[in-house]
C-alpha cells in the first residue's frame, strides 16, 4: 500500500459514490449497484449511458464538488486528523499521520 495507491482507490470508490447518490442511492446498499446494474436500470427507464458515461459523469461531479469547496475555502489537505485514527491498530498495523498526509495530498491532485 502506497499514499498514491490508496489515493487512486478512494478517489475511484468516491466517483462512484457521486453517481450512485446523484441516483438517491442509500449508500449502505451501494455494494449492490455495481455499474452493470445500474446501466440496466436507467436503460428501462428511457437512459442512454454506458458505464463508461457513469464513470465520466462521477469524476465530473466529484471535480465540481472540490472545485465548490476549495472556491468557499475548503483545504483538504490542512484537515486535522483525529488522534483516534492514529491510536486505533489497523489490520495492517499502525496508522502514521505522514501516511494519512500524503495520501490526502495524492487525492487532492488526482481529484483535480
Amino acid at each position: 500500500m502506497t499514499p498514491e495507491g490508496v489515493a487512486e482507490t478512494l478517489l475511484a470508490e468516491e466517483q462512484w459514490r457521486q453517481v450512485l447518490t446523484s441516483l438517491v442511492v442509500c449508500l449502505f446498499a451501494r455494494n449492490l449497484y455495481k455499474p452493470e446494474m445500474v446501466v440496466e436500470a436507467l436503460h428501462t427507464s428511457g437512459f442512454d449511458v454506458s458505464e463508461d458515461g457513469l464513470q465520466t459523469l462521477g469524476k465530473e461531479i466529484l471535480r465540481r464538488k472540490h472545485d465548490f469547496k476549495r472556491r468557499e475555502g475548503f483545504d483538504l489537505n490542512s484537515v486535522r486528523i483525529p488522534q483516534r485514527i492514529l491510536e486505533t491498530p489497523s489490520p495492517l498495523g499502525p496508522i502514521e499521520a505522514s501516511f494519512i498526509r500524503e495520501t490526502l495530498a495524492a487525492f487532492s491532485k488526482k481529484a483535480g
